[in-house]
């Protein structure tokens, strides 16, 4: 199973994102921000809450908060991606309580007037004038409601508790961390953490730590190319050697000499 990977770094940013990318691919992975993206021309396949979807020229995709989502390019893409802070839509609450938009949006004669004002706040980026960012994301969410249903999704109650908790092993996945340490600072049940895990990130819990660190190590030795992997494995967390080459394999199906090679 592949763990669900949770993004923290771009919910920790309050700031409006918008960019341009080209045979876009993203692996598995969630985070509280919304996500649009515009396809201007190509194709793109996504996997959005286990659901499989193609996207062409002028159709939408859109990943509310928490899904799980992925994408690829089998050949070419050219598209908007737009990150929205949670935050930002405090106007449109009431909207998205308890429904949301579903992933595909397919109306392209309709989307293009949104691919006009994506393309004015790709303009407008450089000021970085929130307020003013935040003018173009309510036209742009007027636009969608004005067009699109919502439909009805299962509020899950305990998702604050799993972003709390993932958000505190990315910040200190280079401590000791076990599962009894996190349920006694969460002051909850391990198994109830254990719980969690399983229903929200898809993983177990000293899996998915494992799999945080080894994407560290990789991180850093790409930064560090000289810097001995012993001592960048030991810093992310791993206590023995043995223990991360063994990890190592398991999560990237070889071993690090042959990695990095």
């Amino acid at each position: 199973m592949n763990p669900k990977i949770y993004e923290s770094y771009r919910d920790l940013s309050s700031n409006i994102l918008i960019s341009e990318n080209k045979d876009n691919a993203y692996e598995r992975h969630f985070h509280r921000n919304i996500e649009l993206i515009y396809v201007r021309s190509g194709m793109m396949e996504a996997v959005i809450n286990g659901s499989e979807y193609q996207f062409h020229k002028d159709e939408i995709i859109f990943v509310p908060s928490y899904f799980t989502h992925e994408f690829s390019t089998p050949e070419h893409s050219d598209v908007l991606v737009l990150l929205i802070p949670y935050e930002i839509l405090s106007d449109f609450n009431d909207f998205f309580k308890e429904k949301q938009l579903n992933p595909f949006l397919g109306d392209r004669e309709y989307n293009c007037k949104i691919r006009e004002v994506l393309e004015l706040l790709l303009k407008m980026r450089a000021y970085n004038n929130q307020y003013v960012l935040k003018g173009f994301i309510n036209i742009i969410f007027g636009l969608l409601i004005n067009r699109y249903p919502l439909i009805y999704i299962r509020n899950n109650s305990n998702s604050n508790v799993i972003i709390q908790i993932l958000t505190y092993i990315e910040e200190n996945y280079h401590n000791p961390i076990s599962l009894e340490s996190i349920a006694a600072r969460f002051n909850y049940n391990k198994y109830y953490i254990s719980h969690l895990f399983r229903q929200y990130v898809g993983e177990n819990f000293k899996n998915y730590i494992n799999t945080i660190r080894i994407q560290h190590v990789i991180s850093q030795y790409k930064q560090e190319p000289e810097t001995n992997i012993s001592a960048i494995a030991m810093r992310c967390g791993f206590n023995n050697m043995p223990t991360f080459y063994r990890t190592f394999k398991e999560i990237c199906n070889m071993p690090p000499k042959d990695f990095f090679s």
